[in-house]
């Protein structure tokens, strides 16, 4: 009876305590830099072989099918281009232009996704964090094939220039 009676009170014991007591999830931090981005062209598949000219219609004149290229390719363009806001570190330090050149998936979405960064001048100004951010808000029209979007990879600069004081 003294055996159920300590077990009783322990499990009272441990239930106030955990009752009474507060507990903190740790926050972890992961960064992964070893995510290397690569080019991949989509190919336009292989062309169907020429039927025998005994099963060929009559020949109808060539129509381009694509933009401007006529090859049925469209190349990324911009819809909306990055507008970053010039960093408050760089205008705190004086500085007066800078320049970021950027890596960036363009999804058939139209929208920006991965993005690297491969030249900040000068560094540590916050320039490469503004240019990175004002890539969320940019949209492109997507590489297309044939009419088909596709994701695919643009670089491009993004240039500060600060404003002149009136």
């Amino acid at each position: 009876m003294l055996v159920i009676a300590s077990l009783i009170g322990l499990a009272g014991a441990i239930a106030w305590y955990l009752s009474n007591a507060s507990f903190e999830l740790r926050e972890i931090t992961f960064e992964d830099d070893s995510v290397d981005v690569e080019l991949l062209i989509p190919v336009a598949p292989a062309p169907a072989p020429e039927p025998s000219p005994t099963d060929r219609p009559p020949a109808a004149a060539p129509v381009p099918t694509g933009g401007p290229d006529t090859d049925g390719v469209a190349r990324p363009a911009w819809v909306r281009p990055p507008a970053p806001f010039y960093p408050a570190l760089a205008q705190g330090r004086g500085i007066e232009q800078g320049v970021v050149q950027l890596r960036c998936e363009a999804l058939a979405s139209g929208a920006l996704g991965a993005c690297e960064i491969l030249h900040e001048s000068p560094s540590g100004a916050g320039f490469a964090e503004a240019a990175l951010a004002s890539t969320r808000r940019a949209r492109v029209r997507p590489y297309s094939i044939d009419g088909l979007e596709t994701d695919s990879t643009i670089a491009f600069s993004v240039r500060f220039q600060m404003a002149p004081e009136p």
